[in-house]
């Protein structure tokens, strides 16, 4: 499968090449659901994410989601008082994909989609960061959450993987089978379980509190403001 160019209206700006081996698996991904007419539905863990920041309608940050996909949760921020977003993603058909939503959702004039990795673009400062189900696709954890922390300006919200008790047994059977039926499939993308409570201390270090957390499936999702922030 040969690796498709971003869209003329896409912006590429980062200075490391986008990874072939996430970008082809999610084009695919995006492609299926494109073939069917449809968007991809956002995921629990990503609504769960929009329901901890619900108070987006009082705060009216600006935006900036890492590892953006097709854009559902960034497009709904906004729809809910984000003032403007700006999104990442490895995938350029994510990518065109999410630019499609925000133009139906009519948003599209506050936002803006680029190909790119998230732990090596130059990021502005925005007042939120958003890491929804990204975290788990960098092997590289502390690079990823070193970008995200210089660029918040106020908070951080995730989504990971549960990697303790029962949540953590299972999810660590699903990356090992998805894992080897991606490399059988010859379209490795692999996936990475990492420790909750560095992600926890590493934020601290920077600054940040725990706000919110809840449990979506087997997702944990949180939110971290700085300490400062009002």
């Amino acid at each position: 499968m040969s690796e498709q160019r971003p869209p003329p209206t896409t912006r590429v700006d980062c200075c490391q090449p986008v990874d072939p081996r996430i970008a082809r698996h999610f084009d695919a991904d995006m492609r299926r659901h494109e073939s069917a007419g449809r968007f991809p539905p956002m995921a629990v863990a990503s609504r769960a994410l929009l329901e901890l920041l619900g108070d987006v309608s009082q705060r009216r940050p600006s935006l900036l989601e890492l590892g953006a996909g097709s854009g559902a949760l960034t497009v709904a921020l906004l729809e809910k008082g984000a003032t403007r977003a700006d999104a990442v993603d490895l995938s350029p058909q994510s990518v065109a994909t999410a630019e499609r939503r925000a133009r139906e959702a009519g948003v599209a004039d506050r936002a803006t989609f680029t190909v790119g990795d998230a732990a090596q673009a130059v990021l502005e400062p925005h007042d939120w960061v958003v890491l929804d189900r990204v975290i788990c696709c960098y092997s590289d954890v502390e690079a990823l959450l070193g970008n995200a922390i210089g660029a918040a300006r106020q908070r951080i919200a995730f989504s990971v993987p549960h990697v303790h008790g029962w949540r953590g047994l299972v999810n660590r059977l699903i990356v090992t089978v998805e894992n080897a039926t991606n490399r059988l499939r010859g379209r490795p993308c692999p996936g990475y379980l990492h420790a909750i409570r560095l992600i926890d201390e590493r934020l601290a270090e920077a600054g940040f509190r725990r706000l919110r957390q809840t449990t979506a499936g087997l997702w944990y999702v949180a939110v971290y403001e700085r300490a400062q922030s009002t």
